[in-house]
């Protein structure tokens, strides 16, 4: 009778290994197809508990946060065709599971955009040039954050409402000579509009009245998510101070380089460059 009663918790660990060794049946969920520019949750459900995970898309690798949860991103420019999504789900017992996946990239068509500027604005002295090249290099250098605190786990919101006057993607012409392509939105609102943190985060850098953007601020949402906000009228935070999303950290403005009052919003995820309005939770709307 004794030896009977001790074989049962015998049985059920031999059971739980068992189901450890033959995998629990994990799967890899997206909010929304990838694609040239954009961002996307990848879920991972039914993950064993205390289970580790570690993924990787195109053989980069990608942290997870919160909820078995990780944010996938393509820059604006990637080659269309297949991507490879690969993740390992490591149980405290028994075989990693690995799960893969297939995800069709099409290719995304962007517009181009003339525009005219002061000729001083466009072709630029020598003195200019320099000062401006600081400026984007210290913006850049925010760029390259990785870790720090997390703050993107929440979601993502709008930062202020208004028409898009600049769309993502779009090539600028300035006075007939090609630039780079935009890598962010304009949203044109009145002078003064308040702008919020479109997630909790870090405030990277401050500029002021830097030649190309003018009051710019970044943000860092950590793992190597950056947003931008430029032509700001006003900046009001400080480099280092943590903000949460809806926050109030700026005014819009026309300062540097713009031609009417506008947010340039930007955001980078450990370096592609994504489109703001399709980040997940985000609707693009205004008036």
């Amino acid at each position: 009778m004794f030896e009977k009663k001790n074989r049962f918790p015998t049985l059920l660990l031999l059971v739980v290994l068992l189901l450890a060794t033959e995998g629990w049946g994990a799967a890899l969920s997206l909010s929304a197809p990838l694609a040239m520019g954009t961002a996307v949750w990848l879920q991972v459900v039914d993950v064993p508990p205390g289970a580790r995970l570690t993924g990787t898309l195109n053989g980069v690798a990608f942290p997870f946060t919160t909820g078995h949860r990780a944010l996938l991103s393509l820059d604006m420019e990637a080659k269309p065709g297949t991507a490879l999504l690969r993740v390992a789900v490591e149980p405290p017992q028994g075989k990693p599971e690995i799960l893969t996946q297939d995800c069709l990239v099409t290719q995304r068509v962007y517009q181009e955009e003339p525009i005219t500027l002061a000729k001083e604005k466009v072709d630029l002295a020598p003195e200019v040039l320099t000062r401006a090249a600081q400026e984007t290099a210290a913006i850049a250098a925010t760029y390259q954050r990785r870790g720090g605190r997390v703050g993107y786990a929440d979601g993502f919101q709008q930062p202020v409402q208004g028409r898009f006057s600049g769309v993502f993607g779009s090539r600028r012409i300035l006075n007939g000579q090609p630039r780079k392509p935009h890598n962010g939105v304009d949203i044109a609102a009145p002078q003064g509009t308040p702008v919020v943190a479109m997630a909790s985060g870090t405030v990277a850098l401050v500029g002021r009245d830097y030649f190309f953007t003018g009051n710019t601020l970044a943000l860092d949402h950590g793992d190597g998510i950056i947003s931008l906000y430029a032509h700001l009228e006003s900046v009001a935070v400080q480099p280092g101070e943590w903000v949460t999303g809806g926050t109030v950290i700026g005014t819009v403005g026309m300062t540097g380089r713009a031609t009417g009052p506008h947010l340039h919003w930007g955001v980078l995820v450990r370096n592609d460059r994504v489109d703001p309005v399709l980040l997940p939770g985000i609707r693009a709307e205004g008036p």
